[in-house]
């Protein structure tokens, strides 16, 4: 499955490079310190695994901290959804396009030819997958329309217009958006006939991704993005699931137990973006970083490097490519000061897709009694304001954009799993419930 020989030398330029910078930014500089390393002995992907083992990593709540530097004309605002706290602001410096639009191009160049007609439907800012991938293409000089999924909600005539003149062969959107879309077309007695399709933004299963490519008729490339790292990994065969990443640019590890996973088993992604040697100011540098996602290792080098993954799972909600995390839920039970004493502060959570083929997280927290309705409703908007107030991206395509939808439901004592009893083993509560389909 592996696309190119990995170029060590190429990696190892690219290691010191970024480490070099690493050292003008605070966060950085305490961490060497803190754990006795000395940043200029860290001069390959394998030293900066064996950094990882004394506990050199980064996570979402370090990326305000690992900023090194903001060009005045650097675009954004961009947000990725956060655990706690504020959203993660990202911004994007002119001298990153360096970096992602290779990373990029070479993602899409297996499914594309330079006289295809490409329909992006990727979100607008504050998301970053629309500039990214809208700047990449550019810069390759694909031909692109840009239709954003708000434009469908609030005008759906006026899109499918649109839709017909451009007549696309090609379409990249978030994964829920290319699940929904043919049902839009349908309404309007429109046939699909894309050749190949860039799903992206939330992990999918082969059946689903099955699914849209018999219903737009094309081919369907899975995309492994995020905000903070591009698109991180790509199938280069369709339905296959076997993901490359993306070197030289991005560089993964799967750790389990601290220690790195063999071919054939599950660990915990871990994330560097290299930055090629003319990338002197990038926005932000990203070494060891646990995104909170694993992967099952496909193929690996003899020195450790991972050049190929698949079953890519994410321990959170997805809502048409905004993250949930459980641990959002926990917090906002938490912070319900008056009515907390009326919960057992048990939750579990469902995942699914409705008829309209939105994705749907229904909430569920435990009640100590059976409360009054009035109370349950209460509950229902403290817990969605405070989710709301941290993690703009759910907000905006549950409230905004109308793409996915949040249900909180108050359960009575007992009640919690009423329904899918069938999936609870004993030992460790469950607390997140995908459902999936074809």
């Amino acid at each position: 499955m592996q696309e190119l020989k990995v170029d060590q030398k190429e990696l190892e330029k690219r290691v010191k490079h970024v480490v070099n910078l690493s050292k003008e930014i605070p966060w950085y500089v305490r961490k060497y310190k803190e754990l006795g390393i000395d940043p200029d002995e860290i001069r390959s992907p394998q030293d900066l695994l064996k950094a990882y083992e004394k506990g050199l990593y980064t996570t979402p709540q370090d990326l305000p901290e690992l900023v090194y530097y903001k060009h005045p004309e650097a675009k954004g605002p961009f947000y990725t959804s956060g655990t706690s706290g504020k959203p993660k602001e990202i911004w994007l410096n002119p001298d990153d396009e360096k970096w992602f639009a290779p990373q990029i191009a070479r993602a899409y160049e297996k499914g594309l030819k330079k006289s295809d007609k490409i329909l992006s439907c990727l979100p607008s800012p504050p998301a970053t997958s629309g500039h990214m991938v809208h700047r990449s293409l550019s810069i390759y000089g694909y031909n692109f329309l840009h239709l954003p999924p708000q434009e469908l909600r609030e005008n759906p005539q006026n899109f499918v217009e649109k839709y017909k003149k451009f007549n696309p062969n090609v379409l990249t959107s978030l994964t829920t958006f290319a699940y929904r879309l043919p049902l839009t077309l349908q309404a309007f007695s429109i046939q699909p006939n894309f050749e190949a399709v860039f799903p992206g933004g939330e992990p999918s299963s082969i059946e689903r991704r099955k699914k849209m490519g018999e219903e737009l008729n094309g081919l369907v490339y899975d995309l492994y993005a995020s905000a903070e790292g591009g698109i991180m990994a790509y199938e280069i065969e369709p339905f296959s699931d076997e993901h490359i990443v993306s070197l030289p640019e991005t560089l993964v590890f799967l750790i389990r137990n601290n220690e790195s996973v063999e071919s054939g088993e599950i660990g915990h992604v871990l994330l560097s973006n290299l930055p090629p040697l003319n990338v002197s100011k990038p926005y932000m540098i990203l070494l060891n970083y646990r995104i909170g996602d694993w992967a099952k290792c496909i193929e690996k080098e003899d020195n450790g490097i991972v050049t190929s993954i698949s079953e890519i799972r994410r321990e959170a909600i997805y809502l048409s490519g905004a993250k949930l995390y459980p641990q959002e839920i926990e917090k906002a039970i938490e912070e319900l000061k008056e009515y907390k004493k009326e919960l057992t502060g048990e939750y579990f959570i469902i995942t699914y897709s409705d008829n309209q083929r939105r994705a749907v997280a229904e909430v569920r927290i435990e009640s100590k009694r059976n409360i009054p309705l009035e109370d349950s409703k209460k509950i229902d908007e403290k817990v969605r304001e405070k989710i709301y107030s941290t993690n703009f991206p759910v907000w905006n395509e549950v409230e905004n954009t109308k793409n996915a939808k949040l249900l909180i439901e108050v359960t009575n004592p007992g009640e919690l799993y009423k329904g899918y009893e069938q999936y609870i083993r004993p030992g460790k509560p469950k607390r997140l419930l995908v459902l999936t389909d074809a």
